[in-house]
């Protein structure tokens, strides 16, 4: 196939699981992973950060063409609600948040924490650092999902952990064309509840899907798109 021809790929990003623990005499979660690369900042938040390499293909002036965006789950999502003796009930519903960001600028930890609130790159929000610097077309993907305890299947202070049962889901993702030489990925997941409430969580190790096509564009076209590329990575 000759450098000038359209090349299909499929880029591939893995996410690891996470599990934790609740620390009584730290009041904070305790991870049972190790090794994971998850970082850890603040009670109930961690993130995860991996990138795709599109070096190569920038080297030969390629930009790449994403046609759909998919991820897959290796597992459940899982909890263990202890509710506060003498209490039957939990004093507040817990969530546990996952979300997943591809995109073709790299994000602070406060731009992270800004997805708890609404998905990147609406043009109503302006919680990012830098407002504007942000918007549909960095985010090649993105999907949050928000899991809750089912009461209707749960056993709730039987030191068992519960499926969690999916309640809300958003899809954000641009796929728009992109000639950045790297793709920043970051894995978001985050427990509110009640302070002991929730003695324990599994969250899956999941992988993320685009396949797209790797092509030449017509040379003004492609220096703009790399012009604005380069600005935005730097924008740090």
């Amino acid at each position: 196939m000759s450098k000038e021809e359209d090349m299909q790929r499929t880029l591939c990003v893995e996410f690891g699981g996470l599990s934790v623990q609740w620390d009584r005499q730290n009041d904070d979660y305790e991870p049972l992973t190790t090794g994971s690369g998850w970082t850890y900042v603040t009670p109930g938040f961690w993130y995860l950060e991996q990138d795709i390499d599109l070096s190569g293909y920038a080297m030969n002036r390629k930009t790449f063409y994403p046609y759909s965006s998919f991820e897959q789950r290796g597992s459940i999502t899982a909890a263990e609600a202890l509710p506060t003796a003498p209490a039957t009930t939990l004093s507040k519903q817990p969530y546990i948040y996952d979300t997943t960001i591809i995109s073709s600028v790299p994000l602070q930890q406060n731009d992270l924490f800004a997805t708890l609130l609404v998905c990147p790159g609406f043009n109503t929000y302006t919680g990012f650092q830098g407002a504007g610097r942000f918007n549909r077309e960095q985010i090649i993907h993105g999907e949050s999902k928000v899991y809750t305890i089912d009461y209707t299947t749960s056993v709730i202070g039987s030191n068992q952990q519960d499926v969690l049962k999916l309640v809300n889901r958003n899809n954000f993702s641009s796929l728009e064309p992109t000639a950045a030489d790297k793709l920043y990925c970051y894995r978001i997941v985050s427990i509110i509840a009640a302070p002991s409430e929730i003695d324990a969580a599994l969250v899956s190790p999941t992988r993320v899907l685009i396949p797209g096509n790797i092509s030449a564009e017509p040379k003004l076209e492609y220096m703009m798109r790399l012009k604005r590329s380069y600005e935005l990575a730097n924008q740090v």
